[in-house]
């Protein structure tokens, strides 16, 4: 008996980690840091901006410039937050289904425990 209350304990643990878990993965797409998808795209495209005043070109091509670097910059940083959460994603999900698997193998174990004490 107190060997199944041992391992209703170890399964509620695991539920609870079961549980933050969860949250970390439905919580992930909402932490996306602001800085990083549009500020830093901006100030390499301002930096670069700024350089093209070295150089012998008009305002036009400047602004061109300015605005072609800004979309690709923004696209290559989206691109990239986007395979960082769903490498976060992919880590977070194995270790749910660990935890899972626990779980399960521990329940299996009580229901033996509860038919071999039966039987007795």
């Amino acid at each position: 008996m107190k060997n199944q209350e041992k391992i209703l304990d170890e399964i509620m643990e695991d539920r609870n980690k079961l549980l933050k878990i969860n949250k970390e993965i439905e919580g992930i797409n909402k932490s996306i840091p602001f800085w990083k998808i549009f500020a830093i795209p901006l100030f390499i495209s301002l930096l670069v901006f700024a350089l093209s005043f070295k150089f012998s070109l008009t305002d036009s091509q400047r602004i061109g410039i300015f605005m072609v670097l800004f979309a690709l910059t923004l696209v290559v940083f989206t691109i990239n937050t986007r395979k960082n959460i769903r490498i976060q994603k992919d880590i977070l999900i194995d270790e749910r289904k660990k935890i899972q698997h626990k779980i399960f193998e521990k329940t299996k174990l009580m229901a033996n425990e509860e038919n071999n004490s039966e039987n007795s």
